[in-house]
């Protein structure tokens, strides 16, 4: 089961999409900022940052993942964006001057008022594409030649295609004819494929996720490097490979344990999979201090140090947990590197008998991990 960091929403209506989208890859560095300050482009581009200033400058991810050298006046740097996401960015050395990049998802095509984003797609035989509708009006993708068609998609909305075959497939916009699109499907060269999948796409901290997959015509002990590359996000984690073999039917396995948002790749000498994204949630648990007071810790690899969590309470009669209060994170302990735990007592001020837990959003846990949910308890 394959997962891509999902992206950020952005708005409602037409998409709003950034001045630039993948035909652009270049951003003017001036003294009055990034220009354009917001990029969207498909994974897999590189951006490309140019100093048209005088003074010097330099590109820094907000979570760490790319970071330019000081930039003279008219030098470069370019980074490749592998994965898909929203990526915050500054000037090192002028931090009011801000910009984003957004990253469409692989094998993924937005539907927008302008047209297919990016326009061609190319892929490997037995590989799926997904199509989002990313305005306020319904689509439909149909091929030219009627292989494949989507049901109307209405705003939000996905399709998507597996394709079997080699070749070129031309598509177009159902209700809107001039939008159109082509997705070039190459078949791999004979014993150079090699799949990498997981059996989870999410886990909480510490656990394990089992990946494995399956080297095309592979032989048994034929070695296969796994490589992770965390999104560090100011963690202390950093990149490793780990080494397996195949067995008779190149098959291959071997558990991991992400300790941040991780990008997995198998390789042997030959070929290498599509890149495999897991997500990470911090692992929170609740107890009870007394009768009017509990303690909430997150386990990570960094601090949460003033973030907060929600205290939530479940509605038997509705079914669903409501938000009773904030919690906020004031104590910081190092554990055994490089787990950091986050911690607060708070009092509970709710009557006896109700069953809680805390849930902490994505807009807290980010960068490099997900929104997750505690343990319950009862007051």
């Amino acid at each position: 089961m394959r997962r891509i960091f999902l992206l950020s929403l952005l708005g409602v209506g037409l998409i709003a999409l950034p001045s630039t989208l993948a035909a652009t890859s270049d951003v003017s560095i001036t003294s009055t900022g990034f220009h354009p300050s917001a990029v969207t482009i498909p994974a897999g581009d590189a951006l490309t940052w140019t100093n048209n200033d005088t003074l010097r400058h330099q590109v820094v991810a907000n979570d760490g993942s790319f970071s330019s050298p000081v930039l003279a006046s008219k030098q470069s740097y370019s980074h490749t964006f592998k994965t898909g996401g929203s990526f915050a960015y500054h000037d090192g050395l002028h931090p009011a001057l801000r910009g984003s990049v957004t990253v469409i998802p692989v094998r993924t095509v937005w539907i927008t008022s302008n047209g297919f984003v990016p326009s061609v797609m190319s892929i490997r035989t037995g590989q799926s594409v997904t199509w989002v509708n990313k305005t306020n009006a319904n689509q439909q993708v149909i091929a030219d030649d009627a292989s494949f068609a989507s049901l109307v998609l209405a705003p939000g909305a996905k399709y998507s295609h597996t394709f079997s075959t080699a070749g070129t497939f031309g598509y177009h916009d159902g209700l809107q004819p001039t939008l159109k699109g082509t997705v070039v499907v190459t078949a791999p060269p004979p014993g150079e494929s090699i799949t990498l999948e997981s059996n989870v796409d999410v886990v909480t901290y510490n656990g394990s996720v089992l990946l494995g997959g399956t080297v095309t015509n592979g032989t048994a002990g034929e070695k296969v490097a796994i490589t992770a590359n965390p999104q560090n996000a100011g963690t202390k984690t950093s990149k490793s490979v780990l080494t397996t073999t195949t067995a008779a039917n190149g098959s291959f396995s071997m558990t991991v344990h992400p300790l941040v948002h991780t990008v997995y790749v198998a390789a042997t000498a030959k070929s290498a999979s599509d890149l495999l994204s897991i997500d990470v949630r911090p692992r929170l648990r609740l107890a009870r201090l007394g009768r009017t007071h509990a303690i909430v810790t997150a386990l990570a690899a960094r601090s949460f140090f003033h973030k907060y969590a929600l205290l939530q309470r479940y509605r038997s009669s509705r079914g669903v947990w409501t938000t009773i209060a904030r919690v906020r994170f004031t104590r910081v302990t190092n554990g055994t590197s490089p787990t950091v735990m986050s911690g607060a007592v708070f009092r509970l001020h709710v009557r006896h008998g109700l069953r809680l837990r805390v849930f902490m959003p994505f807009g807290q846990t980010r960068p490099g991990y997900v929104s997750g949910t505690s343990n319950a308890i009862r007051s």
